[in-house]
């Protein structure tokens, strides 16, 4: 590879001592990392660009897909000249498995003087760090301005660093600063940035935040996963049914049958209630969580460490076959033999599903499957009437209000709508496949300025959907880069067969609570299942971020406590009528709980006495005069409502719906 000159620094601490190597200096860099990594698999010629670009104290941007070992450029140290020097790797994610990294980190010893000092001493060659640990007072003091660490510091690398436009101006405002640590470090350290997801767009604001010189190394391989498969398709049933995903468990009879599958749910509570509705179509012996090895696990960031460790090893030896997650999942994690990959609903970007479809199928040799399930109304969304209006309305001061619309209008846009949703494919991917086809073959026109650029135009294509993803983010075409031909069938689009993957459950049937009579309420049980509820908290979740009340509501102990005696099982079933979330995991128990007790006959509730009905004189002596028509019917509604809820009730409503860190709703915990 022919060398290439330094690029300009901009002004820094000094100069670095380590010198540029030569061309001779850097033969034999691949046997190199062979042997001090003990790798088995060929270094690519994109990774051994970004290893060399270092030696060479050259800045470099790395554009690769996710799973294609961007972080390998972080191994310049199996050459010689980098004994004894220091990588930082700045990133959100620190879960990096290498005995050559230590993590920075609260969990770590944070900035404590001990770690400061191995740092400085060069005790590791590659510190693992967050943005805003990088820029604190404290490291910068005592290490990027220590004397000695500047002889030792040998790149800086920014891992995905499209997060540094995404979330810099927002709630991680510190890696939109990340380029000021170059005013930190000796002149001429070289900054790598890593990542999945650059549209043109994000490309620039990377490169001026960080700084770049316009003489940097351009990695550019593309983020295509050619042995991927991406389906698109919409949501046919009621979102909250999630019988949409009946096709993760469909026909499974035994652990194996299960893929091994990433679901992405942005909203935490979703997730929940997702473990819960599949787990339901599972089997009983594989639903069982005495032994801990329920094979559908929660992962998100508000777990706690030492949750995500386990369920991510039991993820990795097979014990655990499914898991839902957020973008905790995969990150940092090397998994390489992920089926598949689906994404719940649109996430904010079509960037943020490139990158989770990325963790798909990561191991030599294997194929994978990427989903994406959208809400019907993605699809009804008239792009070319939307970019027209965004058009005309830029450089506009003023945008003139909307008239009233009118209800024959209204009818005739809502008709509108469902033709152009039909066209663009809604009904494609459901139950039967007698709606699989493709009526309209174009896709609409992708405008460069959209914050969420290609998110809607990838949904509502009409043309291949890895073609459309390569023009969103400057793909190569295949010949031209450095990756494998597509060795699987490319999308529901070029091959609608696919759509045989995910084919929605049946409609499910709707479960209406039936008229429960219900009596005077029994103190006794009351404090019985009070106390229920607190053990089976304190047995199973002794964490104190949330109350028993989310096992079990007050307002479901008053309905038990007040219907008199339960016979069965099938009878409690029904007076829940479906609508306790833990009806799998503790029905059983809670019916060993109410069937112990002694519950005496429901005692009727006293009868209401009804009022005389006083004539209309007598109303207005006491209420003033009579009001119009219509505000009096807006009057009786309001006095046909319940009271508005007590701040007790409302809190202890929020209790119940608390979903985080250990609340059991998350599904089945380790013991």
């Amino acid at each position: 590879m022919p060398l290439r000159k330094n690029p300009p620094r901009r002004a820094g601490r000094g100069s670095n001592s380590q010198q540029p190597l030569t061309k001779e200096q850097l033969q034999r860099l691949p046997e190199k990392m062979w042997e001090k990594f003990d790798w088995k698999h060929v270094v690519r010629a994109y990774q051994l660009e970004g290893i060399e670009a270092q030696l060479l104290m050259d800045d470099a941007l790395v554009y690769a897909g996710t799973g294609m070992g961007k972080t390998t450029v972080a191994g310049p140290h199996a050459h010689e000249s980098a004994a004894g020097k220091v990588t930082l790797l700045i990133s959100l994610l620190i879960a990096l498995h290498d005995e050559q990294a230590i993590a920075v980190n609260s969990n770590n010893g944070g900035c404590a003087p001990e770690v400061l000092q191995q740092i400085v001493h060069g005790e590791h060659q590659i510190v693992l760090i967050s943005p805003e640990m990088a820029l604190s007072r404290r490291f910068i003091h005592e290490v990027l301005r220590n004397i000695q660490f500047g002889r030792r510091i040998l790149s800086v690398i920014v891992d995905e660093a499209h997060v540094v436009s995404h979330w810099g101006a927002s709630f991680r405002k510190k890696y939109g600063t990340l380029g000021t640590i170059r005013t930190f470090l000796p002149r001429g350290t070289p900054v790598v940035a890593m990542s999945a997801t650059l549209p043109a767009r994000i490309r620039n604001d990377v490169l001026s935040k960080l700084q770049f010189s316009k003489d940097y190394v351009n990695i550019d391989v593309g983020n295509d996963r050619p042995n991927v498969s991406i389906i698109v398709r919409g949501i046919h049933h009621p979102l909250n049914s999630y019988a949409d995903l009946d096709f993760l468990v469909s026909g499974v009879r035994t652990r194996a049958d299960l893929k091994e599958i990433f679901i992405y749910a942005d909203n935490i509570a979703t997730g929940v209630e997702i473990i819960n509705h599949l787990m339901s179509l599972l089997l009983p012996e594989l639903r069982d969580t005495v032994q801990g090895d329920t094979p559908i696990r929660p992962y998100n960031a508000a777990l706690s460490k030492e949750y995500r460790k386990t369920a991510m090893e039991r993820f990795k030896d097979g014990t655990v076959r499914i898991m839902v997650c957020t973008d905790a999942a995969g990150m940092g994690c090397n998994i390489p033999d992920i089926d598949m990959v689906v994404q719940w609903k649109l996430p904010a970007s079509v960037s943020i599903f490139v990158q989770r479809a990325g963790w798909a199928a990561r191991g030599h040799g294997r194929t994978g499957v990427a989903v994406l399930l959208v809400k019907p109304s993605a699809y009804a969304i008239d792009l070319t009437e939307e970019l027209a209006k965004e058009q005309g309305v830029r450089g506009k001061k003023k945008v003139p209000a909307k008239e009233k619309e009118s209800d024959a209008e209204k009818r005739r846009k809502a008709k509108k709508r469902k033709a152009y949703a039909k066209s663009r494919g809604v009904n494609r991917g459901a139950a039967g496949g007698k709606q699989d086809e493709i009526l309209v073959r174009d896709t609409p026109r992708l405008d460069p300025e959209a914050a969420n650029k290609g998110l809607y135009v990838s949904v509502q294509a009409g043309t291949c959907r890895r073609a459309i993803l390569t023009r969103i983010f400057g793909n190569k075409p295949a010949s031209k880069r450095l990756a494998i031909t597509p060795t699987v069938l490319c999308c529901d689009i070029c091959c609608p067969e696919l759509l045989n993957l995910v084919r929605p459950g049946k409609a499910p049937k709707v479960t209406c609570q039936s008229a429960i009579k219900r009596g005077e309420v029994q103190k006794n049980l009351q404090v019985v299942l009070d106390e229920w509820r607190t053990s089976i908290k304190h047995r199973d979740y002794p964490s104190p971020l949330f109350a028993s009340s989310a096992i079990l509501r007050d307002e479901t102990i008053a309905l038990l406590s007040s219907v008199g005696p339960i016979n069965s099982r099938k009878h409690l079933q029904k007076i829940l009528a479906g609508q306790w979330t833990w009806w799998v995991k503790y029905g059983g128990e809670l019916y060993h709980c109410l069937a112990g007790q002694t519950i005496p006959p429901m005692v009727p509730l006293p009868q209401k006495t009804r009022g005389r009905k006083r004539g209309a004189s007598e109303s207005e002596v006491a209420h003033g005069p009579t009001i119009t028509a219509g505000v009096t019917r807006t009057a009786l509604r309001a006095r046909r409502k319940s009271p508005a809820q007590t701040p007790e009730e409302i809190r202890a409503l929020n209790e119940a719906s608390f979903t985080q860190a250990e609340d059991p709703r998350l599904a089945a915990l380790f013991p």
